[in-house]
């Protein structure tokens, strides 16, 4: 029994079985599931463990932190400067969550590609009528990813199920995928942005890639190219990429996510009909929540037996 007199909180709303599982792997930790932020502050003072999103707000009120199991795989809304400069180990849900991700992104291309956005309109007008843009075929279209972590990863093994053509570039790697033609180094993006039917965004928000696709990039893009972000807003240039999109620089973007979000009623977005928009939707999925309690349990057994942690982050880098 390891773990006697400690304590692991769960900040999350998991169903019974998934809270089972986690009490069942704690190996003598007490846990506990506070269901509000008052509670999370009069059960937490004491807690070694945490589970969920520790947001800055409810940081200063857990002194006894040595390690959180984010319930996310971005970091960026988790790096503030008082978890960034603790000695608490910080690990995420990388790679968990890059199938249904990658779906999104594909379901936004495709939406594009087929029409889909004028067909809907359409519908709600009970009009029946074909699409305002080209219907386009995928199949033999070459598709630039920006980023080869765990989601680019699967965006390339879909777009080979499309017999795309794929290229990627990234930071941090040199070791090209099997699924992958072509992998390029991130200072030859603009040879990406320009060779791209499809540029399809799967990086890491981080100091590094805020603004990465800016006035310049989106310049280079074919204007019969798509652009999908389902990644971070702040990656992209918005102001930017509303100028292309309304000059019909571009065939149009797919956007999970948005500079800021929720998205201002003000903003142009919502009335171009090149684009398609989901609330920050992509992370959904029926298998997300056992898949991270799942990781978080097998990281706990690590833990308990002085092992490294799976998927620790680098707090510097941001991942």
């Amino acid at each position: 029994m390891k773990g006697v007199g400690m304590k692991i909180v769960v900040y999350d709303r998991l169903e019974d079985d998934l809270q089972q599982m986690i009490q069942k792997a704690a190996d003598g930790y007490t846990v506990v599931f506070p269901e509000s932020e008052e509670a999370l502050r009069e059960t937490g003072f004491d807690a070694e463990i945490f589970y969920g999103f520790c947001h800055e707000r409810i940081f200063q009120f857990l002194p006894s932190l040595k390690w959180i199991q984010s319930s996310s795989a971005g970091m960026d809304n988790h790096l503030y400067p008082a978890l960034r400069d603790s000695k608490v180990l910080l690990t995420n849900a990388a790679g968990l969550y890059g199938s249904h991700v990658a779906d999104q992104g594909f379901a936004l291309l495709l939406g594009l590609t087929r029409g889909i956005q004028h067909f809907v309109r359409n519908q709600d007008q009970k009009v029946w009528g074909g699409s305002k843009s080209p219907m386009v075929e995928i199949g033999g279209l070459t598709i630039g990813i920006v980023g080869m972590g765990g989601i680019g990863q699967y965006m390339a093994s879909r777009a080979k199920g499309f017999d795309m053509y794929v290229i990627s570039v990234d930071a941090y790697r040199d070791d090209r995928p099997n699924l992958v033609d072509e992998l390029m180094s991130i200072e030859q993006l603009p040879d990406l942005m320009c060779r791209s039917d499809v540029v399809m965004i799967a990086c890491p928000l981080t100091d590094e890639t805020r603004g990465l696709i800016n006035a310049e990039n989106l310049d280079q893009m074919k204007p019969t190219a798509y652009l999908i972000n389902v990644a971070r807003g702040p990656i992209v240039d918005e102001v930017a990429l509303v100028d292309v999109l309304q000059q019909r620089k571009i065939a149009g973007a797919g956007l999970d996510v948005t500079e800021m979000e929720p998205l201002s009623e003000e903003s142009p977005l919502w009335e171009l009909d090149n684009v398609i928009l989901t609330p920050h939707a992509a992370g959904g999925s029926q298998h997300r929540p056992r898949r991270t309690v799942e990781f978080f349990c097998q990281n706990l057994k690590k833990y308990f037996n002085k092992k490294p942690l799976e998927n620790l982050v680098d707090k510097r880098l941001g991942f």
